[in-house]
């Protein structure tokens, strides 16, 4: 680890344990991820379940737009060496139809299932999708957008400005 750091010129500082006053950019950078997160959430309606879905989704996002600013890149381009592809970039939540590939199916059994867009696979270029079918998160490369279906009113979460739920159910201690 420390010769890739000092081949990418990152300077390590390591701080004392449980002092999180000691660490300011980091505890700074997970409040604006848990944030991001939190809003995504509320405005997909989702539940508070799929918090970390939505934290895993934020912070591939932001690893992408994001701008450094001492050296006017992303962090995707600092680690890469390129810029990163952002055309694909999907908003969290939308409602989305799924090609059931995994299931045997008969002649007139329906082939695609509804569900919510959850994120990206790290792995492949699969997306990652909620089946509300078989209510299971599944990578599936055969995917449709439903970009005209406004989710349901009702739906979305009860905690919406209620930020302790949230924290109490991640066991985050500030």
């Amino acid at each position: 680890m420390n010769d890739f750091c000092s081949q990418k010129g990152i300077k390590r500082e390591f701080s004392n344990a449980r002092t999180p006053q000691q660490n300011g950019v980091a505890e700074k950078r997970y409040k604006i991820l848990i944030e991001v997160a939190r809003i995504m959430l509320a405005d997909a309606k989702l539940p508070v379940t799929f918090w970390a879905k939505a934290v895993k989704t934020a912070c591939y996002v932001q690893n992408r737009v994001l701008v450094n600013k001492s050296q006017n890149k992303t962090p995707y381009e600092l680690f890469n060496g390129r810029a990163p592809a952002i055309g694909f970039l999907k908003p969290f939540g939308c409602y989305v139809m799924i090609l059931n590939t995994l299931d045997n199916l008969g002649k007139f059994e329906a082939k695609r299932d509804e569900g919510y867009f959850t994120g990206y696979s790290m792995s492949s270029k699969a997306l990652r999708v909620f089946n509300k079918r078989s209510r299971r998160v599944e990578e599936n490369l055969h995917v449709e957008f439903l970009k005209n279906k406004a989710i349901e009113q009702g739906v979305g979460p009860n905690w919406l400005f209620d930020i302790d739920s949230l924290t109490k159910s991640m066991n985050y201690v500030p």
